[in-house]
């Protein structure tokens, strides 16, 4: 083949490198306030001045989990669900802060893909509408922790096919997607490559029986036990490069411990975490901010309004 032609080619092609950069790299998830099925159920609803104070001490963006499908007719979202997410939205971008707006909780879907097709890409329609033109600050994820039915061969086409419809109005927005099993490593590594604007993701919890230790919410939780032992951090170690093993840096966009687990430990684990994702190029998403269903996760006290000062030097020093 002639030069001319090979670079034609070349320049024809879709680029699935680093043209671009993902623009997050310190976040936190905004998790059991508008996840609930009504804000407030699960422990807080969110205010601006948690906004401020995200941002004040060194986030540069949020993760909001929502539950459309608790808002969702068949039809349309409710006009209330997309004025609270502008709201917070709005506070969010007041305060200097990138918005990744998940959709949360689609539990019927992960029962019965096939039967709430119809109503995910509808939803995500209606999103790309009432967001068209919003600023490059607003990036959307299209399904949090796909489990159940809803395995990573479903997942695949189905997700590229919202990507695929959102693009005609965000040909540019940055968009998260992950695999199958509660966006595991493995499923999200057995994806096709993503377009030049989406970038993968997968959530971090091992091992989960020092990660859910006594939590609150499971039946027969986990014993209370420690973490940082040689074989430990060589684990952890081994998995998040193996999360980095693609075309590009994922987006570890979950990861935190329970409280009940010895606070030391607690610590060193998320530190350890974030480091060996920093040290990987990926950008993070701490689980989470305050309390709720998964009150043990919190970062923040929204009673007090204080930080968790162990958490935060382990996400922040």
């Amino acid at each position: 083949m002639r030069l001319p032609a090979l670079l034609a080619m070349l320049l024809a092609a879709p680029t699935f490198g680093f043209a671009q950069e993902f623009p997050v790299e310190r976040c936190l998830n905004l998790g059991t306030a508008m996840e609930a099925p009504v804000e407030g159920d699960w422990g807080y609803v969110i205010q601006q001045h948690y906004l401020a104070a995200i941002a004040e001490v060194g986030f540069d963006t949020i993760r909001l989990p929502v539950r459309f499908s608790a808002h969702w007719d068949g039809e349309r979202l409710t006009p209330e669900i997309l004025a609270r997410t502008d709201q917070v939205i709005g506070w969010a971008e007041a305060a200097g802060l990138d918005v990744i707006l998940d959709l949360h909780h689609f539990e019927e879907f992960e029962t019965d893909p096939a039967g709430h097709i119809t109503d995910l890409r509808k939803i995500w329609a209606e999103l790309g509408r009432h967001f068209a033109g919003h600023g490059d600050s607003l990036m959307f994820e299209l399904f949090n922790e796909p489990a159940g039915a809803f395995t990573t061969d479903i997942v695949a086409p189905v997700l590229a096919a919202i990507v695929s419809d959102l693009r005609l109005q965000h040909p540019t927005r940055w968009i998260i997607t992950g695999g199958g099993n509660w966006n595991a490593i493995d499923d999200m590594l057995a994806l096709p490559p993503p377009d030049p604007y989406e970038v993968r993701t997968f959530h971090y919890y091992q091992p989960y029986e020092f990660t859910h230790q006594q939590a609150s919410w499971i039946d027969n939780p986990p014993p209370e036990r420690g973490w940082g032992t040689g074989a430990d951090r060589a684990f952890l170690t081994t998995e998040i490069a193996r999360a980095a093993s693609g075309q590009r840096p994922p987006f570890l966009g979950e990861f935190g411990v329970y409280a009940a687990a010895p606070q030391s430990d607690r610590h060193d684990w998320i530190h350890a975490v974030r480091r060996a994702a920093e040290d990987h190029g990926m950008a993070w998403c701490y689980w989470g901010f305050s309390q709720g269903i998964h009150e043990g996760f919190s970062a923040y006290d929204t009673v007090t309004d204080t930080w968790e000062d162990g958490v935060l030097r382990a996400l922040l020093d």
